[in-house]
């Protein structure tokens, strides 16, 4: 319970900054300094060492008694890609795609890794860092972080898409296939109004095992 109320804490006064920085989003040296105090007062470290180090090492430092922790996770890359937003939109896309490519590093594991999260909105962000991501350039292991984020979050559709991209690596191709087939097998294990929800109804999913099958 007193973990609760200390987590409800900070993810309000989290929130509430995250507002003031996105108030403040047309004047750029204002809402770099937000940010930066943000990275200050929530995770312990400046705006440009959390930009310095590389994203295995930011994940190792989300860490407390060894165990990676979601909301720590979720404020840096809510931070981060609050950073990325603002180069976006000064058309320096090198910058941005660098903020955000962290940003979605350290979101997507809460659903690789399965960790709980008890900032609120998390989800909303996950999908929002998601779509910054996929307006750039996605490696093999983008897509399949893609694929965990999408599927745990319900958007059934994307996260198929996404496998299907993985096809297209040769070294990936058997891996994409394989869990392709889990995934639909999973999916038809859920209520139909979760299918249509996710935008992949089950006469798809029936449909596509059916074609997989008769190759």
């Amino acid at each position: 319970m007193i973990k609760d109320d200390y987590s409800a804490k900070i993810s309000q006064e989290f929130l509430s900054l995250i507002k003031q920085i996105k108030d403040a989003k047309h004047l750029k040296l204002e809402s770099l300094s937000l940010i930066d105090t943000a990275f200050k007062r929530f995770l312990g470290f400046s705006s440009s060492f959390v930009n310095s180090v590389s994203e295995k090492d930011l994940l190792n430092l989300m860490k407390k008694n060894d165990e990676i922790q979601g909301i720590q996770c979720a404020i840096g890359a809510a931070l981060l890609f609050e950073e990325g937003n603002i180069f976006y939109d000064e058309e320096k896309y090198n910058e941005a795609y660098f903020r955000y490519s962290k940003a979605f590093n350290l979101i997507s594991n809460i659903f690789v890794l399965n960790l709980d999260c008890e900032l609120e909105g998390y989800i909303e962000l996950s999908e929002e860092i998601a779509g910054a991501v996929e307006n750039f350039e996605t490696t093999s292991e983008d897509q399949e972080k893609l694929f965990y984020l999408y599927k745990s979050i319900g958007i059934y559709s994307k996260a198929e898409d996404h496998l299907y991209d993985l096809m297209n690596d040769p070294l990936k191709k058997e891996f994409a296939k394989n869990k392709l087939k889990e995934f639909y097998n999973e999916l038809l294990e859920k209520k139909d109004e979760d299918l249509i929800q996710g935008n992949l109804p089950r006469h798809e999913i029936l449909e596509s095992l059916k074609a997989s099958s008769n190759k």
